[in-house]
């Protein structure tokens, strides 16, 4: 981290294909779209659909015209006149993302954005099932080895000229940034920009390795959005009527499902505002218990992991948001913590526990790249003492984060 803030300064643009947040943006847009269009009337749907044909040649994510107009053929054509016909059904857009996956043509960069927006929009419109997780997990990871083939293409034709009887295609990517390293004085603002957003990339890419397979070992059951709103007090009142113990079954199940599918959204950047959301409902559905909050906490946290990621890798433009999000992480948890049982702690209790002191002495030791106040980060010391101190002597493990935390709150004290 020394070595990242003595670096030369930088531009403030954020680097265009890793922007997560103008690609959240766009899909939370094209969701509500959808949803208006979905409760309009039939004449304005048509209306809708005649303009739009007719003054937008490169398509809407609302028909998914914006992927058929590119990826043009017989499947794909019909495929996008279901969608136009009914946007808030996935059926029709999960398989259209699914043809384009398979074809083997290669399209701009900016193609397979849209089509990670498409395979995102499933889950948004609240199809929560293994297919569409799947897809929007195997989209993101595509998207990401498309912008390194993109970048490894531009840099070739940048050496081309150096290396003129090697053949290109066999140099690997990690041997042209090492290149570029190695002579960092001589390379434009340009170059350095692609090899900053390359080393990102890469790193984002180890960090879905077992995603597909963690995706279907994990998630077994569909769920709708509409079976959380059901779980809400009004319906819930309501459900109790047919049976007690049914109702509280279901609830269950529901709650199990979605914790599921939440654990693997978490991994998926441009799936954050939503999974937000779906923690917002749980937390109205068990607002007493700890694991809603958890899970919002972990939310949170890896979004600073991809942050501090950045950061690292000397993308300054994502320090503003470090501090911010690690906060939203830290109340989180200690609204999960507030509802653990420190006296009598179970399994779930436990957890919280656990992540509660890894998390104060996290805060500790980056206490200046988040720029923490000392008396914040005291507080949380303390709290993670308490956490560590119930866990310590019913099992061994956390003896030594009992005496790193310790050694923390020593080292703050001196400070007030």
């Amino acid at each position: 981290m020394k070595d990242t803030f003595k670096s030369k300064p930088q531009s403030v643009t954020p680097i265009p294909s890793l922007d997560f947040k103008k690609i959240q943006r766009q899909i939370v847009q094209a969701a509500e779209d959808i949803n208006k269009l979905s409760n309009s009337s039939f004449m304005l749907k048509m209306r809708k659909t005649i303009l739009s044909a007719d003054t937008d040649t490169k398509g809407t994510h609302v028909d998914a015209s914006i992927i058929g107009n590119k990826a043009d053929n017989a499947e794909i054509s019909a495929l996008v006149s279901k969608i136009a016909s009914d946007p808030v059904s996935t059926a029709a857009r999960v398989k259209l993302v699914r043809s384009v996956m398979h074809d083997k043509r290669d399209f701009p960069l900016s193609f397979y954005r849209n089509l990670l927006i498409q395979a995102a929009l499933t889950i948004y419109l609240g199809n929560i099932t293994p297919a569409t997780l799947q897809i929007a997990g195997q989209t993101y990871r595509l998207y990401l080895e498309k912008i390194i083939t993109t970048h490894k293409k531009n840099l070739l034709v940048v050496h081309s000229k150096q290396l003129k009887n090697v053949n290109l295609d066999v140099i690997s990517v990690k041997d042209l940034i090492k290149a570029d390293d190695e002579n960092e004085e001589d390379i434009d603002e340009n170059e350095a920009m692609v090899i900053q957003e390359i080393k990102i990339t890469l790193k984002l890419l180890e960090y879905t390795d077992s995603l597909d397979e963690d995706t279907r070992g994990s998630i077994t059951m569909s769920m709708q959005m509409d079976e959380l709103d059901e779980l809400t007090s009004k319906h819930r009142v309501k459900s109790l009527f047919g049976g007690a113990d049914s109702a509280k079954n279901k609830h269950t199940l529901v709650v199990r499902k979605t914790l599921a599918a939440l654990e693997v959204m978490k991994r998926i950047p441009v799936l954050h505002p939503i999974g937000l959301k779906i923690v917002a409902k749980l937390q109205v559905i068990d607002s007493k218990l700890p694991l809603p909050y958890l899970m919002e906490a972990r939310l949170h946290m890896q979004a600073l992991r991809i942050l501090t990621l950045r950061v690292v890798m000397r993308d300054l433009t994502a320090r503003p948001s470090m501090t911010p999000t690690f906060n939203k992480a830290i109340v989180a948890y200690h609204k999960a913590l507030k509802r653990s049982s420190f006296t009598n702690p179970k399994r779930g209790d436990i957890t919280v526990l656990s992540e509660f002191a890894q998390i104060a002495y996290y805060a500790y030791e980056q206490r200046k790249m988040l720029s923490l106040a000392n008396h914040g980060v005291l507080k949380i010391l303390e709290m993670g003492k308490k956490a560590v101190d119930v866990l310590a002597p019913r099992n061994r493990a956390y003896l030594n984060q009992q005496k790193q935390i310790q050694a923390a709150l020593k080292s703050m004290r001196r400070y007030g």
